[in-house]
């Protein structure tokens, strides 16, 4: 009886779809994916901080090149966030004979409300056209993107530039 009741089950077993054994190194991966694929929080060092320091990169270039459109439109909301046109971009800019910026490092990345934020220190060197007189200005770049990296709306899911705070040193 034992052999007929073992002989039974082996070949329910046999014919039974073969299960697969649970791969924690795989449900660890996934687990990873779906992480970084809800971008939360990051460090300073990640790619996500890289990307956004980019962006600021990007910005102070276009402006040396006078693309105050193209300047403009690395702001958040199609410009909007900037609080002005191109046109208001460029009066603030010409007035100077030496604009220098220079890019710092950014701060770790933070999520809340479905967004992820970051900061990257700037500094600015500006000589003003007709008067010659110099100022030394610090301070941040605030950045943020949605933190769904399958937003359907590029606006949303590439860092955009929402405010800048760049003070006169004292």
């Amino acid at each position: 009886m034992r052999v007929m009741l073992f002989g039974s089950v082996a070949v329910l077993a046999a014919c039974a779809p073969a299960r697969p054994e649970r791969d924690v190194a795989a449900d660890a991966a996934k687990a990873a994916l779906t992480q970084a694929r809800d971008r939360g929080d990051d460090t300073a060092q990640s790619v996500a901080a890289q990307e956004a320091r980019a962006v600021v990169v990007r910005y102070f270039d276009r402006i040396a090149a006078k693309d105050f459109e193209g300047a403009r439109a690395l702001w958040g909301n199609g410009g909007a966030d900037s609080g002005g046109s191109a046109a208001d971009l460029a009066r603030t800019v010409t007035i100077y004979s030496r604009y220098e910026p220079e890019v710092g490092k950014p701060t770790a990345i933070r999520a809340r409300d479905g967004m992820q934020y970051v900061a990257v220190s700037a500094k600015l060197f500006v000589q003003n056209r007709k008067t010659g007189r110099t100022a030394d200005r610090q301070g941040t770049v605030m950045l943020r993107r949605s933190a769904n990296e399958n937003d359907s709306d590029p606006g949303k899911r590439d860092w955009r530039i929402w405010a800048i705070d760049l003070r006169v040193k004292s």
